[in-house]
């Protein structure tokens, strides 16, 4: 088997790897590959003990961020790369294995995250400072580059870093997050391809916020984004492809200027952010299910270098993967207050990026 030796050296490193029973989930992992990393990881995941274990991998060079079809058929990831070898790659998922289907080239330079939405699959393109789009065809491979979208370089300080595109919840539109720039945009979906791309909020550039991801609330009513360089947390208001600004708040003091991802308890009750370079952690916010606003309640550390995480389906564990310690720790969440506790579980993978958990 061609990963077999590897897979033993994983099992063998991770004490908690064990075969699953119980709440089973699958997990995608997605990896940098300059660490020792194959590239792709496929494991089994028990929600109620933490207990996991590998089932196969893919073998992808810097597939950094991944995503799995809505019917867990394909998954689609990144290559981050900006020497002209960056492209989309695309998995067939079967129960207990991932499979290459195949690789495309087109991306702008660094693309860092990708998104499934209107029939394509579209990356975010950080060092190109693009969003390109690929078309998902029958058999579940990404074709060859449709459209790539290319905002317009207003000065050399304010260059375009694209690094998040996220679909509105009534499924219309989706919304793009410019590092550089200090904007959101927003393209109309229903089309071959995105289409009618336009501002949708913009920052002061002299504060210079960085906004980096964006998430909508479960209700569909809310979106809150963590701004990278501004370590900062904002609400807008969302209806019918409208956002509006309700509040911008400091996410944490830890100034270390890297703050990464964002995402929301399912109960809707909760919103965590992580943040990295200083003070490593993931910080916990209270939502007014009414108002949107946002109430801090506590900063948990981490590992090394926090980048993606992501919470169980039933709003029980969160797992957060830290980058610089090659491994996805896992904790508790107090389900009345959402503090985090480490339960001392950890999944061991090298350089570990994205997270991502479905049932199948």
């Amino acid at each position: 088997m061609r990963t077999l030796l590897f897979l033993i050296s994983v099992i063998a490193a991770c004490t908690a790897c064990t075969e699953n029973a119980g709440d089973s989930l699958k997990m995608l992992v997605g990896t940098y590959t300059n660490n020792g990393s194959y590239g792709v990881y496929l494991y089994d995941f028990d929600s109620s003990t933490a207990q996991h274990a590998v089932l196969d991998s893919a073998k992808a060079g810097n597939p950094s961020f991944i995503v799995p079809s809505a019917d867990h058929r394909f998954a689609y990831a990144v290559s981050e790369y900006e020497n002209g070898s960056q492209g989309v790659y695309s998995f067939l998922l079967g129960a207990r294995s991932i499979e290459n289907l195949n690789f495309q080239k087109g991306t702008g330079g660094s693309p860092c995250n990708i998104v499934i939405a209107g029939g394509n699959v579209l990356t975010s393109d950080y060092g190109g400072g693009t969003l390109s789009v690929f078309p998902v065809l029958a058999d579940g491979s990404a074709g060859e580059r449709t459209g790539q979208f290319d905002p317009q370089r207003e000065s050399v300080e304010n260059i375009s870093r694209i690094h998040c595109a996220a679909v509105s919840p009534d499924g219309k539109y989706v919304f793009i997050t410019d590092l550089g720039a200090d904007k959101i945009y927003r393209a109309t979906l229903g089309g071959k391809a995105p289409a009618d791309f336009c501002t949708a909020y913009s920052f002061d550039p002299e504060v210079h916020p960085g906004p980096r991801h964006l998430t909508f609330s479960p209700d569909g009513r809310f979106a809150y984004l963590i701004s990278e360089k501004g370590d900062c947390i904002s609400c807008f208001a969302y209806s019918d492809g409208e956002l509006t600004h309700i509040e911008t708040q400091l996410a944490y003091d830890g100034q270390g200027h890297g703050s990464a991802d964002i995402h929301i308890s399912p109960d809707g009750r909760f919103v965590y952010t992580s943040h990295r370079l200083k003070a490593d952690g993931i910080a916990l916010f209270e939502r007014d299910p009414l108002s949107g606003k946002l109430t801090r309640k506590g900063y948990f550390p981490t590992g090394r270098h926090p980048r993606n995480f992501a919470l169980t389906p039933d709003g029980k564990l969160l797992l957060c993967a830290c980058r610089d310690d090659n491994r996805i720790e896992v904790y508790s969440v107090n389900p009345r207050t959402g503090e985090l506790t480490n339960t001392g579980k950890a999944v061991c993978v090298p350089s570990p990026v994205c997270i991502q958990l479905y049932l199948q």
